[in-house]
């Protein structure tokens, strides 16, 4: 037998035998904390199952508990200094009661919440648990949370029943799809990293903003963190996962001569350090966001501009990510007890719910998402599970082939023309994993640009719009930006972030550089008239901020590990996307004011 090195067989080298006992000794706590957990759990799913009654009223038919335990260690800097440090631990218990049946249970209905029990209805559901592996304290905290859960749920299946006396439902859909049962352990190893470690890495980082004077804004985050799930319910299902997760973003604001706020991100994510870049090579790419910030605090605005406008790397993952991708999730809308909450929340539907057949893109391109795909095109992914938080297996979801809808990503909340779970339930709602978009006959970069002048020709255009960099409403520099982020969630708005940079093409090949563009009159519809992709896509994850998710889905602490600004993760795939004619004007409304005087580092 031959080591690895080739130079024959002996005693493992020190290192490696090293890293053998180190993950051995996490292992082992991990294993007997998961035997404590998993047998308090299911004793008293037993129980609960068996004697769980309240007078006459409904038993619970269905029972599942989750318990989560997360380790992270994140810390923060700006301009070499430290600002946030901490190594932090928590578990959570979540338990699911239902009541009724398959066909109609106290779910997808919503009532407009009173006082601290309406808070409780709302937002109920999570609770912290101890950290100690004490199966008595465990089973109390579980027996108390099933007992307040199990009230809820029939005083919630009571308000349900009410409300379907007052209303006429067009179509009748069961509240709960049966799956099948599995047993199944998704397990990887934990991001190793200490909290030295991580203070060194972002003050180390940040300080590279001192060779940055255009940057009035700066900071750097690092966040390194494992979720250990353990999941049980009456159907026999249960699945032990480990996902570890890490991510390395840099925010950078500046202003305009006019006041007009500039900003810029560079983010990596990733589920072990490996997948991130090197502290040299993500100093370079800061180094780099800060030249592109002070060529954009120089360069013109654009006045409105009507035609072809091309869409190149990043900026084409990022606009799939906030146009498209939300409306591949078939959200079920729940039931409401007053008429004004109904006509709110049908205008949260989303519409792909009645295009199931119709065709949402052209003919050349096709959509697949798989969870449990670790890689694509030897990129990491940041999203890799084989088991969805309802216990469904993972498995690829082909949604759109040929340019035709086929299906919508689901929970076990069945939809119109969706009888059952594609295994993509995150927390509390849907969320996408791994997209890939392909486009049969792609262009080369070189080809797709061609293609564009010669629209441009057809169009009478002197110039044209290219776009290789767009913003995410997660990752902003200033809390103000953060707070119009979730109002814009909160009201169901569907807009594209204002792109970060963009230029004009001209006829015979040049770039100009422009600033401060916004799109307008773009949805997911728009998608249907894009006339030329590229044959190579951009790999990207990035925070999916989803229209279709709605003020009412929440996260879980896996997807709050992954995560940024509470937005979880979505990986994808897609090419460079030409359009045939898009609106881009410049932003309107008030402009801040320039700082009084120079950054005080840079006045010398």
């Amino acid at each position: 037998m031959r080591t690895p090195s080739g130079k024959g067989g002996g005693l493992p080298s020190r290192a490696a035998f090293l890293a053998a006992f180190l993950l051995l000794a996490t292992a082992a706590p991990l294993a007997a904390a998961d035997d404590v957990i998993r047998k308090a759990m299911q004793d008293e799913l037993a129980r609960s199952m068996q004697k769980l009654r309240l007078n006459d009223l409904d038993k619970p038919y269905f029972i599942a508990y989750t318990v989560q335990d997360g380790t992270t260690t994140a810390a923060s800097a700006t301009f070499g200094s430290l600002t946030a440090s901490e190594d932090t631990r928590v578990r959570l218990l979540t338990v699911e009661v239902r009541v009724g049946d398959y066909a109609l249970d106290n779910t997808n209905f919503f009532s407009i919440p009173y006082g601290a029990a309406g808070v409780t209805r709302l937002f109920g559901g999570t609770l912290t648990v101890p950290l100690d592996d004490d199966y008595q304290e465990l089973r109390r905290q579980i027996w108390l949370a099933t007992d307040a859960a199990y009230k809820k749920a029939l005083e919630d299946l009571s308000r349900k029943r009410a409300a379907m006396r007052n209303t006429t439902r067009s179509e009748q859909l069961p509240d709960f799809s049966k799956e099948d049962s599995a047993a199944v352990t998704d397990e990887a190893p934990p991001v190793g990293v200490s909290l030295a470690e991580a203070e060194r890495l972002v003050k180390g980082l940040s300080a590279a903003f001192q060779t940055i004077p255009a940057a009035f804004l700066s900071t750097v985050r690092f966040r390194a963190g494992s979720v250990q799930t353990c999941y049980l319910n009456s159907e026999g299902t249960s699945f032990t996962r480990v996902t570890p997760s890490v991510s390395l973003v840099a925010l950078a604001g500046t202003q305009a001569a006019d006041g007009m706020p500039l900003q810029d991100f560079v983010a990596a994510f990733g589920r072990s350090k490996n997948d991130l870049p090197s502290q040299a090579e993500f100093t370079a790419r800061l180094r780099e966001m800060g030249e592109r910030l002070q060529r954009l605090r120089e360069a013109p605005l654009v006045e409105r501009y009507n035609g072809p406008v091309l869409f190149e790397g990043q900026a084409a993952a990022e606009l799939f990510c906030q146009l498209f991708a939300p409306r591949l999730l078939a959200a079920r809308l729940p039931l409401a007890d007053s008429p004004q909450l109904e006509a709110f929340l049908a205008s949260l539907e989303n519409p792909f719910l009645d295009k199931l057949g119709s065709r949402v893109l052209p003919e050349s391109f096709s959509v697949v998402d798989n969870p449990t795909l670790a890689a694509f095109n030897n990129v990491p992914l940041a999203i890799h599970y084989l088991v969805d938080d309802e216990g469904v297996r993972a498995r690829e979801t082909r949604l759109v082939e040929h340019g035709i809808l086929k299906t919508l990503l689901t929970t076990r909340s069945p939809v119109a023309g969706i009888a059952h779970s594609s295994g993509h339930r995150r927390g509390a709602g849907i969320i996408p994993s791994n997209l890939i978009v392909t486009a049969d006959g792609g262009l080369s970069e070189a080809a797709l640009r061609e293609r564009f002048i010669q629209m441009l020709k057809q169009h009478d255009k002197e110039y044209g719009i290219v776009i290789r960099r767009l913003g995410n409403p997660a990752l902003k520099a200033s809390p103000e930006d953060l707070s119009a982020m979730f109002m814009q969630r909160g009201r169901g708005e569907e807009r594209v972030d204002n792109p970060v940079l963009a230029y004009k093409l001209f006829l015979d090949g040049h770039e100009e550089l422009v600033r401060n563009i916004e799109l307008t009159g773009f949805g997911a519809a728009t998608f249907r008239d894009i006339v030329a992709a590229s044959d190579s896509p951009t790999v990207y994850s990035a925070p999916l901020i989803a229209r279709t998710m709605g003020m009412f889905q929440t996260v879980s602490l896996f997807e709050m590990a992954q995560g940024e600004a509470g937005a979880p993760l979505v990986s994808v795939a897609v090419p460079s996307l030409l359009f045939d004619e898009l609106t881009v004007k410049k932003p309107t409304g008030q402009i801040p004011q320039l700082p009084a005087s120079k950054h005080p580092f840079f006045d010398k």
